[in-house]
C-alpha cells in the first residue's frame, strides 16, 4: 500500500492543480560545478547569486541535481517536489544502471533507474539512501515566448542561463518513434546539457531538455534524407535538442512501476501498545538479530523498553511507530525516547533496509 500511495503522490504532483501553490522558499546553496571532481560541490552558483526571473537562483537550485558516475558528470536532473525521485535524460546515462546523484549541498547518493522511456529519452532515478524532498513543480503555462532559464555549464559550473522556446515541433526518437508537439528549444548559444529543466518566471518546470532526431531522419538535401530507409531499418538520425513538454512528462510518470520507490527503512522490532501510569508508548516485544533496534540496545522480555517518541514525535501504537519510521530513509539516524525501569533515556538508531 505504501508503494501505491507513493506512486499516486508522484503522479498527482504533475497532474493536479498543485502547480498553483507557492514556489519553495529555499536557502542559498552552492550550485555544484558541472566539472568539479568528486567530493566538491562547486563554489557559488556561477551566476553571482543574481535573480532568476522573479526568484533568486538559489531558490530553485535545491531542486536541481547533477547526475554522475564515479564523479564524472553525465546529466542534470530535476527532483520531484515532496517526492525525492529525479527525472533526467536516459541517453545521457550511457547505459549506467546505478548512477550517483549530487545534490545542491554537495552530498551524493547512489540511485537506480526505476522507470525509462526511450522515445522521450526520460529516466526516473530512485535514490537508494537519504530523503531529499525539496524539488521543483510543473506548470501548464504556455512556454512559447516566455522568459525562461535553465541550469547549464558556465565557467565549469552549473549556472542559470537564458533559454527559449521557438514553438512546437514534431521530432522522432532514435528508434523512429514520433514525438509530437515537442518544444523547439533555443539554447541561445549555451552548451547542451541533457536532462536540464526549463524554468519559467514562477520558478516552475515547463519542460526537460533531451536529445532527439529531426523529423525526416537527416538534414535537408543530404543523401540520408533523400534515400528511403530499407524495410525494417531504423531511419538515420540527425541530432536535435528538444524540450519534453509537461504533458509528455505526466504520461511518463503515470506509467511508473509501483515498485519504483525508495527502499523502506527498517527498525527491526515487534511491539505492542503499552501504558504505565501516564506514560504511553510501544512496548518492545521482540528484536530481530542484527537489526538497528538490536544495535541500539533496545530490549524485549523482562525489563522491556517502551518507545515513547521518535525524534520528539509521540508514538502510542505499533502502527504509529511504523508510520513515523516509514517517513524516514535508509541511512538516516533517528532519536528514540525510551522508558524502562522507571527511567527515560534517549538512544540513536541508524535505519537500514530490511533483510
Amino acid at each position: 500500500m505504501a508503494r501505491l500511495a507513493s506512486l499516486a503522490a508522484l503522479v498527482v504532483l504533475f497532474t493536479s492543480a498543485a502547480a498553483s501553490a507557492a514556489p519553495p522558499q529555499l536557502p542559498a546553496l552552492p550550485a555544484g560545478g558541472a566539472s568539479q571532481p568528486s567530493g566538491e560541490a562547486g563554489g557559488g552558483n556561477g551566476g553571482g547569486g543574481g535573480e532568476l526571473l522573479g526568484f533568486s537562483a538559489e531558490q530553485v537550485r535545491k531542486g536541481i541535481v547533477q547526475v554522475e558516475q564515479g564523479g564524472r558528470p553525465l546529466a542534470v536532473g530535476t527532483v520531484l517536489s515532496r517526492d525525492g525521485r529525479v527525472i533526467t535524460s536516459l541517453s545521457a546515462l550511457a547505459g549506467t544502471e546505478q548512477p550517483e546523484i549530487r545534490y545542491a549541498d554537495g552530498t551524493t547518493v547512489k540511485a537506480k533507474i526505476g522507470h525509462r522511456d526511450k522515445a522521450w529519452d526520460l529516466a526516473l532515478l530512485v535514490p537508494q539512501t537519504g530523503k531529499w524532498l525539496d524539488g521543483l513543480m510543473p506548470t501548464d503555462a504556455d512556454p512559447l515566448g516566455a522568459d525562461l532559464r535553465s541550469f547549464l555549464p558556465k565557467a565549469g559550473k552549473l549556472a542559470p542561463a537564458p533559454v527559449g522556446v521557438k514553438g512546437r515541433v514534431d521530432a522522432k526518437s532514435k528508434e523512429g518513434d514520433a514525438l509530437k508537439s515537442a518544444l523547439d528549444v533555443d539554447l541561445k548559444g549555451a552548451t547542451t546539457v541533457p536532462g536540464a529543466p526549463m524554468i519559467d518566471a514562477s520558478g516552475r518546470v515547463v519542460g526537460v531538455i533531451v536529445k532527439a532526431c529531426k523529423e525526416g531522419g537527416g538534414p535537408s538535401g543530404s543523401p540520408a534524407a533523400a534515400a528511403p530507409a530499407a524495410a525494417g531499418a531504423t531511419p538515420p538520425c540527425s541530432g536535435v535538442t528538444i524540450g519534453v513538454p509537461v504533458h509528455a512528462i505526466r504520461g511518463f510518470l503515470v506509467k511508473t512501476p509501483a515498485n519504483a520507490v525508495q527502499p523502506a527503512p527498517w527498525l527491526g522490532l515487534g511491539g505492542a501498545p503499552e501504558q504505565n501510569g501516564s506514560v504511553k508508548g510501544v512496548k518492545v516485544m521482540g528484536v530481530a538479530p542484527g537489526s538497528p533496534a538490536e544495535k541500539a540496545g533496545l530490549k524485549a522480555g523482562d525489563g522491556a523498553d517502551t518507545i515513547i517518541a521518535v525524534d520528539g514525535q509521540p508514538v502510542e501504537t505499533p502502527e504509529q511507530l511504523a508510520d513515523v519510521i516509514g517517513k524516514r530513509a535508509i541511512g538516516q539516524q533517528v532519536k528514540l525516547l525510551v522508558y524502562s525501569g522507571g527511567k527515560f533515556r534517549e538512544t540513536t538508531v541508524t535505519l537500514r533496509a530490511a533483510p
